[in-house]
């Protein structure tokens, strides 16, 4: 093995590409499960019940829309085609957008009816244009949730009323959530409406709240057996994004108190503390066989972290790198970790990389930086 795949090897060994540590900060919830973080900085402020087994039910439509929104990105699809509504989908029982066999409709109506109000047809639809039957497109949901890294989600539907329909989690709902929003920034207004109008007849979004609060956006609730109301929202206050994913609330007419109650708190508790802008030299560390003596190093995209309010002064900021680097470095290169520490307890690690690349120096020159190190450390002894 070469220094420079051993050097590599070493800082995975170090720590993961990306680790977030919960802030644990204490709120009053009564909500059974819950979920609450920063999506600016993706560190998770509090949770309870996060991992708790539940059934996915109606929000199984989120990862629907995931697989639609790929399939915008990817060309499959696009805003203003027409499909041609089936007779299967103009059938599929449930909450609908009310279509008729032989109707012609344009994609954007049927993912705004899907986002408001969660239109089983409208689902239905889509699945038949673009992936034919409703098993194949089933299985890309389920590769696409590996791919964001849902851990314990599987979908054995579309529409979320299979009768044994698998397993999630809040934390992964939270996940789903937070990969939409992020992945798809284009399409994540449909979230936003309120209402919908098809044919002359208009159906409101049940997510009170998006009028409760200006700054709230979205996503999506559901009614979930043995839980009750199960949701996930979304509130962006001067560029700084909280979501929640909570259910289990008594009596469900609480839930919108409950759940803005938990926004709140999440805005009030913590702040966000940009800390590093990417692509900007935060150190720079030796290097060894190469044209340059050293290189400068920062992060690959802005840092940013979220932690109690007032406890500013109790932060810590550390590199962890193995020196020398080995040249020939490439620009990109992971080559160290930053490590950010509050008071004692690590809250983010994060890659560092090159910022520029390092090539190898020649024989004689490797040969001379050798010997000169060498006299230096006699010199120092």
């Amino acid at each position: 093995m070469n220094n420079r795949r051993f050097f590599l090897l070493l800082l995975c060994l170090l720590a993961p590409s990306m680790v977030f540590a919960q802030l644990d900060i204490n709120l009053s919830s009564t909500a059974q499960i819950y979920i609450l973080g920063d999506l600016s900085s993706g560190i998770i402020i509090s949770e309870k019940n996060a991992s708790r087994t539940i059934t996915p039910g109606p929000l199984t439509k989120l990862m629907t829309l995931y697989v639609i929104f790929s399939a915008l990105e990817s060309g499959d699809i696009r805003l203003n085609d027409k499909i041609k509504i089936s007779k299967m989908a103009s059938n599929v029982p449930g909450v609908r957008m009310l279509l008729s066999e032989g109707d012609q409709v344009k994609v954007e109506d049927l993912i705004k009816a899907i986002a408001i109000y969660g239109a089983n047809d409208a689902i239905m639809a889509l699945i038949e244009e673009i992936s034919g039957e409703e098993s194949k497109f089933v299985a890309t949901m389920n590769s696409k949730a590996k791919s964001i890294g849902l851990r314990t989600s599987r979908f054995d539907d579309a529409i979320g009323q299979a009768v044994n329909n698998r397993s999630t989690t809040a934390s992964d709902l939270y996940q789903l959530s937070a990969a939409i929003i992020t992945d798809f920034p284009q399409y994540y207004p449909y979230f936003k409406l309120q209402k919908h109008e098809w044919q002359s007849i208009t159906q409101y979004s049940p997510n009170t709240l998006l009028d409760r609060d200006p700054h709230n956006d979205g996503l999506i609730l559901g009614e979930i057996p043995g839980i009750g109301l199960l949701g996930s929202i979304s509130s962006d206050r001067n560029g700084r994004r909280i979501l929640v994913v909570l259910g289990g609330v008594e009596p469900d007419r609480a839930f919108a108190a409950e759940a803005q109650n938990l926004i709140n708190h999440g805005f009030e508790a913590s702040e966000t503390i940009f800390l590093f802008k990417s692509n900007t030299p935060l150190t720079q560390v030796a290097t060894a066989q190469g044209v340059d003596e050293n290189i400068s190093i920062g992060s690959f995209k802005d840092i940013l972290v979220t932690i109690p309010r007032g406890t500013k002064e109790s932060l810590k900021v550390h590199v962890e790198s193995i020196q020398p680097l080995i040249a020939p470095i490439e620009y990109g290169d992971i080559v160290a970790k930053l490590i950010v520490r509050l008071e004692e307890r690590t809250i983010l690690t994060a890659d560092l990389i090159a910022l520029k690349e390092v090539q190898q120096a020649g024989i004689l020159a490797r040969g001379w930086k050798g010997l000169k190190s060498f006299v230096l450390q006699l010199i120092g002894s």
